[in-house]
């Protein structure tokens, strides 16, 4: 599965490998520079993960540079890794270090 932004500069997609699944993006045509985030076979995660960073990526202006990008992701400046960040994508926690809400009684 592959998208492009509106404009084609940016691809983004779901990408089978021997280990299962990825989600992978960077500038169209070119090897993954921002996104390459291994799922595995829990084909459970795949279509939440593709929406958290879609929902991530929505605002962002055709004309965003690479490290504009990653900064909004758990990971920024690292490699994914879903022990670590599978959770705080799905809760939407980028690394301006937002918290998800919680339930106050």
């Amino acid at each position: 599965m592959r998208f492009l932004s509106q404009g084609g500069r940016w691809e983004l997609g779901l990408s089978p490998y021997q280990y299962g699944m990825r989600v992978r993006m960077g500038i169209s045509g070119r090897p993954p520079s921002i996104i390459d985030f291994c799922l595995g076979h829990d084909t459970h995660i795949y279509s939440p993960v593709l929406l958290a960073v879609m929902k991530l990526l929505e605002p962002v202006p055709e004309s965003c540079l690479a490290k504009e990008i990653d900064s909004l992701f758990p990971w920024a400046g690292t490699r994914p890794d879903p022990s670590i960040h599978l959770k705080l994508l799905l809760e939407g926690v980028g690394s301006e270090g937002i918290e998800p809400p919680t339930n106050s009684v």
